[in-house]
């Protein structure tokens, strides 16, 4: 299940770019206001959370380098489980209004719609578009020390880590092993990011791809999202239609970015 959360920039102040992790901590204490108990399980878990949103998607964007001026925009929030979906709506609407941090100080922010999107039906093949960037990481040895290394997708440990963490998140949600068809195909319009989280920094990426997976897969990774750190706003994903796989191609071919 997912749902389209339509916002309002009511302070009209600039956000800061690094919004991520305000969002997701936002999202936690409005869970908790409606059902304390998820959220209490949900923040006890050592595994997987199975819930994820996009980046923000703003109407009226102004263009500025060092921070995100806009008026109104929305949000993506995606799970398999239908109860993350009610509760975090239920304490959406309850209390509205958030704030995210600004260059200015906070901005305060009000939530003016949600919608509950329809279902999406999937066959074994799909063009997936990120509204969030994926996040993948390995652990490598260098100067025999073990470390963790982010991953980007120009490394062939990208996809092994992206397949095995999908398998693990389906199995321990259903609680079944999952018929394991999983190719990537093509991947397109490669965009590295860093975001800021907490203290730190993650590398990341953007892009665009068809993947080939049997349709529960497919229909999980549109639910929970791809990669890891979903619940911190990483891995959402969503359909690329035809139409706009073809523009993109077109102004891809002509040397522009969207």
């Amino acid at each position: 299940m997912r749902s389209k959360i339509t916002i309002r920039n009511i302070s009209k102040r600039p956000v800061n770019f690094d919004y991520q992790y305000g969002l997701a901590s936002m999202l936690y204490f409005k869970l908790a206001e409606a059902d304390i108990r998820l959220a209490n399980e949900t923040h006890a878990h050592q595994g997987f959370k199975f819930y994820t949103f996009s980046n923000l998607i703003l109407i009226n964007r102004e263009f500025n380098k060092s921070c995100l001026r806009f008026e109104n925009g929305y949000f993506i929030l995606s799970s398999p489980d239908d109860r993350f979906i009610k509760s975090f709506a239920e304490g959406l609407l309850m209390e509205p209004g958030f704030y995210l941090d600004g260059p200015d100080g906070k901005v305060d922010i009000v939530i003016e719609r949600i919608e509950i999107l329809e279902e999406i039906s999937f066959g074994d093949e799909c063009w997936f578009k990120t509204i969030s960037p994926i996040y993948v990481k390995t652990v490598r040895k260098e100067n025999e020390v073990l470390r963790e290394v982010d991953l980007y997708p120009k490394d062939p440990k990208f996809y092994e880590n992206l397949h095995k963490n999908l398998i693990q998140r389906f199995s321990e949600f259903y609680d079944k092993v999952p018929h394991d068809h999983f190719d990537i195909i093509e991947i397109t319009d490669i965009k590295p990011k860093r975001i800021k989280i907490a203290d730190g920094y993650r590398r990341c990426s953007l892009f665009s791809m068809l993947l080939q997976a049997s349709p529960e897969l497919l229909k999980f990774a549109y639910d929970a999202g791809l990669g890891e750190k979903n619940a911190m706003g990483f891995g959402c994903v969503d359909i690329l239609k035809e139409e706009n796989r073809r523009s993109w191609v077109m102004k891809a071919s002509q040397g522009d970015s969207i």
